[in-house]
């Protein structure tokens, strides 16, 4: 019962812009809570994964049919430009590609220091507080603008990416940092959050596959990890949804009551332990 309760903090967390790495962080002190391991890690990511996957279904099978009609195109000598001209999803699926990059390289590089670094709850709460005024300034700030699939720049695209290599620290959420980025570039606010979320396909995906090679053998049931992955899969859902509704609404700063009332009991309750 615990691998589901988890699979369904994992799937709100990963989507609703609160950091799930920061709220495991908590719980682990607090909860008394033992992560059980690399197999159950990928079966929920691999979870939040697939409901992105079927929530943008369309959206993302145009994008892998494009991108790879933009590398035939080019090997065939065809300037880029002309097939970012002539096909906006050919674009956005290079953007996507940049967008990763900066994550990428600084999660494979400094992932571990971040984890060792940020592993004390104390600090995740302070980050998590940093994540709520950010969603509160850039709910306040930036009302996003037009861009959409056609307008947007790889200048965007840059920007968007280095958000969320910033989000790779434990408390810093990864939807909500990436979705203000996109709304100081102006881009629509629906368009961002889906930005977000389907940039999160190629992130998430990677950082499994990674840990999943440290994978020797299954040590759960695998009908538990299995069912911990579905739960995963329909909370996000359910979470994405929620949330492209309150950013339309310009009402994520909801959010940002929670982390402050999180963060600040966490950080009294850790002062409190001497943590």
């Amino acid at each position: 019962m615990s691998l589901i309760l988890l699979g369904l903090i994992q799937g709100l967390t990963e989507f609703f812009p609160v950091s799930s790495s920061g709220h495991l962080v908590i719980a682990k002190y607090f909860l008394q809570l033992h992560l059980p391991g690399v197999a159950f890690e990928a079966f929920v990511h691999f979870g939040t994964v697939l409901a992105v996957i079927v929530l943008f279904r369309k959206e993302i099978k145009e994008l892998v049919i494009s991108f790879f009609d933009s590398i035939y195109k080019l090997s065939h000598g065809e300037n880029i430009l002309n097939i970012f001209k002539n096909n906006s999803s050919s674009k956005l699926a290079w953007f996507i590609v940049i967008s990763t990059i900066p994550a990428a390289i600084i999660g494979y590089t400094f992932s571990s220091y971040f984890e060792i670094l940020f592993s004390k709850p104390i600090i995740a709460s302070f980050m998590l507080s940093i994540t709520g005024a950010l969603l509160w300034f850039g709910n306040k700030n930036y009302t996003g603008g037009n861009k959409n699939i056609f307008e947007i720049t790889c200048k965007d695209a840059i920007f968007i990416g280095l958000a969320q290599a910033v989000a790779i620290i434990p408390g810093i959420s990864r939807s909500g940092l990436t979705v203000i980025a996109g709304l100081s570039r102006n881009l629509d606010r629906e368009f961002a959050a889906r930005y977000s979320f389907i940039l999160s396909v190629p992130i998430i995906l990677g950082a499994s596959m990674f840990k999943i090679r440290e994978l020797s053998s299954l040590n759960i049931d695998l009908s538990i990890l299995i069912l911990s992955g579905l739960v995963a899969a329909i909370s996000s859902y359910g979470a994405m949804k929620i949330f492209i509704g309150l950013l339309k609404n310009r009402k994520i700063y909801f959010f940002s009551y929670y982390l402050w009332i999180i963060s600040g009991l966490t950080i009294w309750i850790s002062l409190s332990r001497g943590l």
